[in-house]
């Protein structure tokens, strides 16, 4: 990162701020990741294949649920990084309410569609009603997920990347460890994904204190108000397009699955597909430290640094991702064979060589999105996400009808080049 140095500016430009922030996102990164790697096996033992596939569904509604907070994270982070002063507790608060608000519709909706949810999956006889039951309690982890970001977004515009991820490597851990603790209690799978939403909640009220120890005016009884919800909105809806159009491109796949295959068949994708996106969080680390980076040098009108910061950021997330994900597409069997034992080796192995592959354009393409959302274009991404969504979802749920879960992962792979192209060009 010896590009991105800047010894002089506002903090969170010196290269010491961003190596380390580089550094706690990582470490925030690492712990449920080897924790991950350790559960999955026992949860597939407790759990069996087909509930494991729906405990992945729900893991994946968390995750692609979240981009209901309308790019309003994202637009929080870059205006508190350009700087607001006076204006930061109205916009804060103005932020978290749209957020919350957005988070209650969310569960709303979840809960009266799970229903039709379970029924759409290929399920085993009995589990249909497991399954319904278990996305309806995950309803009540959804106003957390989606105003999280507002909360998140404040301390990554401060830099505070080593509190931020220390309630955030909590919350991951609890997505693991949590339903091996239901699970020797003896409950079910709606219990299992209980935990899930209480751990969700937990994560929520301690990024608030957080907030509130951080930036004290935020304990003023400042208002939401509608001038500065459109600001926010009009950053944040394109960042939305994009926030939309990237979870249905990455995780898409596992419902095609479950429609065309089998429940049992998104186990044997998504376990693997779960260790690339563990990978894929190291790259993450540099983007959500350069981000707000970005932003700070836009307000300082210094295209110079702003050079170095993109040469930095490359560096850092192509050299942080080349080693596990060429180790991952030449030991993916043997890898596979050893954690989970033949079967998963046989099924998954293929799946889990061509999502290494396509690792490495992705870390490039995530810097360079971070650094025009930074500079206040998050249209051109979401233009490109939304031509791209066009050309994939045929593209995915050819190969899948065609190659299986083999197919899942070219086609994810396929859309990662070319999105890295199209950004680079």
């Amino acid at each position: 990162m010896e590009s991105a140095r800047a010894d002089g500016g506002p903090p969170l430009l010196r290269a010491g701020r961003l190596a380390r922030g580089v550094v706690y996102n990582l470490a925030g990164a690492a712990v449920p990741a080897v924790l991950g790697l350790l559960a999955i096996p026992l949860l597939a033992a407790g759990l069996g294949t087909a509930r494991l596939g729906v405990l992945a569904l729900a893991w994946t509604v968390l995750g692609y649920l979240a981009v209901m907070h309308f790019g309003v994270g994202r637009a929080l982070t870059q205006a508190a990084g350009r700087g607001l002063g006076a204006g930061l507790a109205p916009t804060a608060w103005t932020a978290l309410a749209l957020t919350a608000g957005a988070g209650v519709m969310a569960g709303i909706a979840l809960l009266l569609g799970a229903g039709p949810l379970a029924a759409a999956l290929r399920l085993p006889p009995g589990l249909e009603r497991e399954a319904a039951s278990s996305f309806r309690v995950l309803s009540l982890a959804l106003p957390f997920t989606v105003s999280a970001p507002a909360l998140s977004g404040l301390l990554e515009a401060r830099g505070r990347f080593g509190r931020l991820n220390l309630v955030t490597a909590c919350v991951s851990a609890a997505t693991y460890l949590g339903p091996l603790a239901a699970l020797a209690l003896g409950a079910g799978l709606p219990g299992v994904v209980g935990v899930l939403a209480a751990a969700r909640a937990a994560g929520w009220m301690a990024l608030a204190a957080l907030c509130l120890r951080e930036f004290p005016e935020l304990r003023t009884a400042a208002r939401p108000e509608r001038g500065r919800a459109a600001e926010l909105l009009r950053f944040g809806g394109w960042s939305t397009v994009s926030a939309v159009a990237g979870p249905v491109m990455a995780y898409t796949d596992r419902f095609v699955i479950a429609g065309a295959l089998s429940a049992s068949a998104v186990a044997f994708y998504a376990t693997p597909q779960e260790v690339a996106l563990r990978i894929g969080m190291l790259s993450g680390a540099v983007v959500g430290v350069f981000f707000p980076a970005f932003a700070a040098a836009s307000a300082a009108v210094d295209a110079a640094r702003m050079g170095r910061l993109l040469r930095g950021g490359w560096e850092a997330a192509f050299a942080l991702v080349l080693v596990p994900a060429l180790a991952l597409a030449a030991f993916a069997g043997e890898g596979l064979r050893l954690w989970l034992g033949a079967e998963w080796s046989a099924a998954a192995r293929w799946p889990l060589a061509w999502l290494a592959a396509g690792l490495l354009v992705n870390a490039i393409a995530k810097v360079i999105a971070a650094l025009l959302l930074g500079v206040g274009r998050p249209d051109v991404p979401a233009k490109l996400h939304l031509v791209e969504v066009v050309l994939y979802l045929p593209l995915l749920f050819l190969l899948v009808h065609r190659f299986g879960i083999t197919g899942a992962a070219a086609a994810w792979t396929a859309r990662a080049a070319g999105d890295a192209a199209a950004l680079l060009w």
